[in-house]
Formats: structure tokens, sequence, C-alpha cells
């Protein structure tokens, strides 16, 4: 009898361990399915993100490590979307210390490169973002393989490497993961041929584009495809056109879309472009109070593209109306703006070729320490061989001094090479602005020991836009870069060029009076006017003015030898432009 109870009670045990051990693991399995739905529907569904967050929460002491972590990463996901990019980093990277798992590691590394790209971090972005591309290659996960190519392809975009960011847009079109992963595909790859001013050729695949996003939850991304298009595609050839009227009326009823996504830069975006088409279409009274409302809201945001629209709709306005002192103005924030974009702009440039110049330098570091160890082997086991090959050591010793004389060498040039980038612009090879700036004060400081004047103009193409819009920025850049060939045909070799942003040019005459720097102005000025834009493939012609103030005027200062010479520009673009104004002071 006491032994059938021992039996029964053994198996009733059992049974128990069983049934607990059953729970426990469907315990788990609904845990981890429920992380898996909530990352899944984070960015298309915000609300019900949330509600899964909460779901999981009770449950959480129940999870298995690996679903802790998984947990804590979305709710420091979770954190990010509230804006505070700084603390979710932090805390990513204290998550990603303490979690070893390699998919909550690409996951962590995928988000901060996100994150940082955002917040103009660009270069801590880069490294995490290069670190999770080395780490898929030992994930067998399709979404999260998705989410690093979106990441990697959003973020060359923004920092305008577009052949990189067109290479992972295409891998993520080509993955056939889910339609989402498409969007997300689509929307980097029209956005960069439509800035490059390609959008005419890809109007059936970006239509398709707006259709898919919208249908997979992606307002914005769809919201954002439709804005480029109209930016993109209407021209200032087309004002008061039945085209411009029409995307006038279409953007419109947009406006209930832009608002029920509650993003500040689409909003943003939607008055800037809303007032261009409108300016366009000859409504300036609608479009100067689209435009002040994108100013209004943008100053939550800083210098952005949008903003330059807006500031562009206001100066023509203004101009147009012959309130020339409120059009002078709005175009002299226009050029801040458009300066300190263009310094953005060439600041990721540099950024991103330190970040691949660090990285080479590295994995450069690391063959050298290899070969060093590699010969330090060789060294020890022929330091015990007979004095018969004593030579062989001599041979290799030689050897080494060569190869580690020409990996040094190899870095330096990259480093020659890199820091060369930041200081001449990338398309016309003159001076970048920051470089300018250094030139520019040895000048000054050379000027005042030798008691010389010093000349400073400001070269601005007339109605440059115009040629970005009509022809697209392929032909704006061949412009630019002979613009600068013919200019430079004719000045000598003393004479110093740099690139102020976007069309504007600073040129710098030491030791010559003002008659001859006029005479020379003149000179380019009708180099300029001359030159043959047909090899560009379109017939068209360029002119350009010039402000030219003198140290004898306007002292050595820079930025007031700066301010000067814009004032004059301003009087040339206001007198009918294609001309050479002098600042007279007062």
């Amino acid at each position: 009898m006491y032994l059938k109870k021992t039996i029964f009670t053994f198996l009733l045990s059992i049974i128990l361990i069983f049934f607990a051990s059953f729970a426990f693991s469907q315990a788990q399995s609904n845990i981890k399915k429920l992380l898996e739905d909530a990352e899944q529907v984070r960015k298309i569904n915000p609300d019900q993100f949330l509600k899964i967050l909460n779901e999981i929460k009770p449950q959480i002491n129940k999870a298995s490590s690996y679903e802790k972590c998984f947990y804590e990463y979305l709710i420091l996901y979770k954190l990010g979307l509230k804006g505070d990019y700084g603390k979710t980093v932090e805390e990513l990277t204290k998550l990603q210390g303490s979690c070893k798992f390699l998919d909550i590691e690409l996951r962590v590394k995928t988000l901060m490169a996100n994150l940082q790209l955002i917040s103009g971090d660009f270069e801590p972005a880069l490294v995490n973002l290069n670190q999770g591309i080395e780490l898929i290659e030992a994930i067998d996960n399709e979404y999260l393989v998705g989410q690093v190519y979106y990441v990697a392809s959003m973020g060359y975009r923004l920092m305008h490497q577009d052949e990189l960011s067109l290479n992972y847009a295409d891998l993520l079109i080509n993955s056939n993961h889910s339609a989402e992963s498409l969007c997300y595909g689509q929307f980097n790859k029209y956005r960069i041929y439509m800035r490059q001013g390609l959008g005419e050729n890809y109007k059936s695949e970006i239509d398709e584009s707006i259709v898919n996003c919208k249908n997979t939850g992606n307002l914005i991304f769809s919201l954002f495809l439709q804005f480029d298009w109209y930016r993109y595609s209407i021209n200032i050839g087309e004002s008061n056109s039945v085209l411009a009227m029409d995307a006038a009326d279409e953007l419109m009823k947009m406006k209930d879309d832009v608002e029920s996504t509650g993003f500040k830069n689409i909003q943003v975006y939607y008055n800037a472009l809303l007032s261009h088409i409108l300016w366009l279409a000859g409504n300036k009274k609608d479009a100067e109070i689209n435009a002040k409302n994108a100013i209004n809201q943008n100053s939550s945001i800083g210098d952005s593209e949008q903003l330059l629209l807006a500031l562009n709709v206001l100066t023509g306005i203004n101009f147009e109306n012959g309130n020339y002192q409120l059009s002078y103005d709005y175009l002299s924030q226009k050029t801040k703006v458009e300066k300190n974009l263009y310094e953005s702009r060439l600041a990721k440039q540099v950024t991103f070729f330190q970040v691949k110049h660090n990285t080479l330098a590295q994995k450069l570091e690391i063959e050298r320490l290899n070969q060093s160890n590699q010969f330090l082997q060789l060294e020890k086991k022929l330091a015990v061989e007979t004095s018969k090959k004593q030579w062989y050591l001599v041979a290799l010793v030689l050897t080494g001094l060569v190869l580690l004389g020409l990996w040094t060498y190899r870095i330096k040039r990259r480093h020659d090479y890199f820091r060369s980038v930041s200081e001449v612009d990338h398309l016309t090879k003159v001076f970048t602005r920051k470089a300018f700036e250094e030139q520019l004060a040895q000048l000054i400081k050379n000027s005042k020991e030798r008691l010389k004047p010093i000349n400073m103009a400001i070269l601005d193409l007339d109605h440059f836009k115009e040629v970005n819009d009509k022809y697209g920025h392929l032909v704006g850049d061949w412009v630019l870069q002979n613009v600068i060939l013919v200019c430079e045909e004719v000045i000598d070799q003393d004479t110093l060029i740099a690139r102020l942003g976007g069309e504007e040019f600073a040129i710098v005459t030491p030791d010559i009076s003002m008659q001859k720097t006029k005479a020379l102005l003149e000179k380019m000025r009708l180099a300029i006017e001359n030159l043959d834009c047909s090899p560009a493939g379109h017939n068209f012609n360029v002119t350009a003015s010039f402000g030219v103030t003198s140290s004898l005027i306007s002292g050595l200062e820079q930025a007031i030898l700066l301010t000067h010479a814009d004032v004059a520009l301003f009087e040339a673009k206001n007198n009918g432009r294609n001309q050479v104004v002098e600042y007279k002071g007062g």
C-alpha cells in the first residue's frame, strides 16, 4: 500500500512539473510573439505599439534573459519617440553593454545610428551604422537586415552620398521582404532622383511609390514623395500656368493628411512648398501668407531646405512689389541659411571621409601590427640559427623596415587627401568658405604689414535657380564648373577665388588698385556672358552680377569687407543684373 502511494505521488509530481513547464514555456512563447508584434507596428501604428508594451509589462518577470533585453530595447525606442535622443542613446549604450545577444546588439546599433542621424551627430552615427552593417552577415533575420538597409540608405542620403544610398535602397527594393521595406527603399531612391533633376524619367515609379507607402501606413513618406515631385517638376518658367494652379489645388487637398501626421517637419515643408507653387501661379497674397506660416513653424527646427524655399518666395514677392529694403532683408536671411546649409553639407561630407579614413587607418594599423608580430616571431626563430644564416636576419629586418615605411606612407597620403577635402570645393575646385576665411586672414595680415590695399568682390550668378529648376542640377553643376574655368582664364596667380555657397563666389585681389580690380571683374563678367552652354545639352545664356569694395573704404575686417561687397552686389541686382558695382560707402 505504501509503495503504491509513493508511486502515485511521484507520478503526480511529474505531471505537475510537466504542466508547469508547459505553462511557463507557453508564457515565454507568448511574450516573444508580443515583442515581435510590437516591433513590427512601432513605425506605422504607434498607438498599437504602446498598447502591446503595456500588455507585456505585467508578464516581464516570467520572461527569459533574451526577452527582457528585447523588451528594454523597445522601451528605449518608446523613449526615443518622445524626442529625447541624447538620453535614449545614452541608455542604449548601457543596454548594449549588458545584453550580449547578437540580434539585440544589431537592433541597438541601428537605432542609435538612426537617432544620431536625425539629431545631426553624424560621426558616431556612421560608426554605429558601419558596425551594424558588419553584424548583418551573422544575422538570419530578414526584418532586421531590412532595418539596417533602410537606416543606411536614409543616412547616406542625408549626407549626400547618393551612390551609397541608392545601393542600399535597391537592396531593400529587391529583398521582397515586405511592402513596407519596398516603401522604405523607394522613398530614399526616388527622393534622390528627384533631387538630381531626374524625376521625370521615373514618373510612373514615383506614383507607385506614393500609393505603396500610403497603403502600408507610411503616410509621411508618401507625402514627402508627393511634395518633392511638385517641388522639382514645376519650374519658374511655368509661372501662371495651369500646371502650377492645378498643383496648388492638389496640395490644398492634402492639408488634412499633413495635419494628421503631427510631424512638424512635414508641416513646414507643406506650407513652404504651397507658398512656392502659389507664387508661380500668380497668387502672391496667399503665397506670402503660407511662406510666413512656414517660417514661424520652422522656428523650432533651425536652418532647413524648407525655410530656404519660404525665404526665396518672400524675397521674390517683395522685389516684384518694389519693396526693395524688405526684399533685401529676406535675401540676407536666405543667404545666411544657404551658407549654413552649405557648411552643414560640407561638414557631413568631411565627416563621412573622416570616418572612412579612420576605419581604413585602423585596418592598416591592425595589418601593420600583425606584420610586426610576424616579423618578431620570425626574428626570434632566426636568432637560434647558425651564424651562416645571419644574413637572412639582416634581409628580414630591412624588409620589415621597408614594409613599415610603406604602410606609414600610405596612411600619411590618406590623411593628406582627406584633409584636402575640407579645403577645396569638390565641384568647382576652388577654396571652400572655411579655407577662404583662413586665406583671407593671411592676406589681411600681409596688407596691414605692407600698407597695401585689398579688394573684396562677390560674384553671384543671375537667375541661377531657374537653370536648376528648368534643366536640372546636373546642368547647374556644369554651369558652376565652367563659370569658374572661364574666370580663372582671365585672372592672375595672386587672385583668390572661393565658393561661399550655392552660386555665390568671393574674389579677392591684393596689392592692386580698385580701377584694375574693376577691369578684371569686367573681363570675368564678359567671359561668363559669352560662355557657350550648348555642351550642357541645352541652349541658354548665363550672366553674373558683381559687388566690390576696397579696404581703403571698408577697412580690414573680414566681416565688414564681405558685408559691403554684399551691399554692392544687391545694388547690382537691383539695377538690372549683369554688371559690376562698387561700394561707395555712406
